[in-house]
């Protein structure tokens, strides 16, 4: 969890020191503000520090980030940056400080995406519950202020982490499965129930969503890593979202993409805006789409959802909600990948055992009866 404390602390000596540099600049009189909100439309922004010139325009916007978030979620505080610059053609820079506690200062014009090198890179592979702990506190033990991590397991290394929509072409029938589901089961899905909830409830049913399971507890999803598949390796994935990124399940913004499930596979946003927020205003009818952009539709969120679920609730559960990509058949990709760590194929039922000692087990993440006689019945196997 975010130490929300020591954020604040860090954020206020950055801003002391970043000042001091500022007004040292040539000796300068310079209108600084910091913590400034900004209206564009019916849309507030909040920046770090500002400089303001002498009728108030924003001349420059600086952007505190931790060491941690830089390192983790470059690509994604790029995207936040140039959408800054964008909105009120300011100067954009983005500040933190490095491991020698020094004050960096870059200007958006000298940022560059970070490419993608996973591949490239053999990662080595666990073999014991505690070689993986030591890979789990290496990455995640660093100032993480802002900061939340999340994780998911696959039992085959090589699976793909998008929802199950977007598989086996399930994305031509999503308008129709999202629709039978209810029409079928009226009574599980009651008119109160907002469409990201729905959507949740047929997650939990096995109907292929836009949702994708994921886990605040690195047990959990170790457990998933390593149950199945014994002959393959598996992965275990850790996902560092920062706060921008992370929802409650009744977000405006969680609300549009869930709301996108209700759309024709030929969605166009142009063409079909309207249809959209009329379906966004059966959730909210205060939701004003004068202002939507196709760009809303082509994000992915971590939702924190209603803890009204036995399954999410032993299972630490939580969502990755995806938009569309460049069409609604393709779905919106994460800006910064995850770190990933292998799971040994020949030692996935070691680990599991040594989980089984630490309360994880099928019993535990499964509250359905005939999971927990199956565990019970697996203890006398021979």
């Amino acid at each position: 969890m975010i130490d929300l404390r020591s954020f604040i602390e860090y954020e206020e000596r950055v801003t002391s020191l970043l000042k001091d540099t500022i007004m040292n600049d040539n000796g300068a009189t310079k209108i600084l503000k910091s913590n400034y909100s900004f209206r564009d439309k019916d849309k507030l922004w909040s920046f770090d520090l500002v400089e303001l010139d002498g009728n108030g325009k924003i001349m420059k916007i600086y952007e505190i980030k931790t060491l941690t978030a830089v390192r983790s979620n470059f690509n994604y505080i790029l995207h936040q940056l140039n959408t800054y610059q964008k909105k009120t053609d300011a100067d954009v820079y983005l500040v933190y400080l490095d491991e020698k506690e020094k004050l960096i200062v870059t200007h958006l014009n000298n940022l560059k995406p970070v490419q993608d090198k996973s591949k490239e890179t053999k990662l080595a592979k666990v073999t014991s519950f505690s070689d993986f702990y030591s890979r789990l506190i290496k990455i995640c033990s660093n100032e993480n202020a802002g900061v939340q991590y999340f994780f998911r397991g696959h039992s085959k290394y090589d699976y793909e982490s998008i929802p199950s929509i977007f598989r086996d072409n399930n994305i031509v029938h999503e308008k129709q499965l999202y629709y039978e589901a209810i029409r079928k089961n009226p009574s599980e899905f009651t008119e109160d129930m907002s469409t990201f909830d729905k959507l949740v409830k047929m997650q939990h049913y096995e109907l292929p969503t836009r949702l994708l399971d994921i886990t605040s507890n690195p047990l959990v999803a170790l457990y998933f890593a390593c149950k199945g598949n014994d002959n393959q390796d598996g992965a275990f994935l850790i996902f560092s979202m920062m706060d921008e990124q992370i929802k409650y399940y009744d977000s405006d913004s969680v609300c549009i993409l869930a709301n996108l499930a209700k759309c024709s596979t030929d969605f166009s946003f142009s063409k079909d805006k309207n249809y959209l927020i009329y379906d966004i205003q059966q959730d909210k009818p205060n939701f004003d789409g004068k202002y939507l952009n196709a760009e809303a539709t082509k994000e992915v969120f971590c939702v924190m959802p209603k803890l009204n679920n036995e399954r999410i609730i032993r299972q630490q559960g939580a969502f990755f909600i995806f938009g569309k990509g460049i069409t609604k058949d393709k779905p919106a990709t994460f800006k910064d990948r995850p770190h990933t760590i292998l799971i040994d194929a020949d030692y996935k039922k070691i680990i599991l055992k040594e989980l089984q000692v630490l309360g994880i087990d099928e019993a535990t993440l499964f509250p359905e009866t005939d999971k927990i006689m199956k565990q019970i019945k697996s203890k006398y196997d021979k």
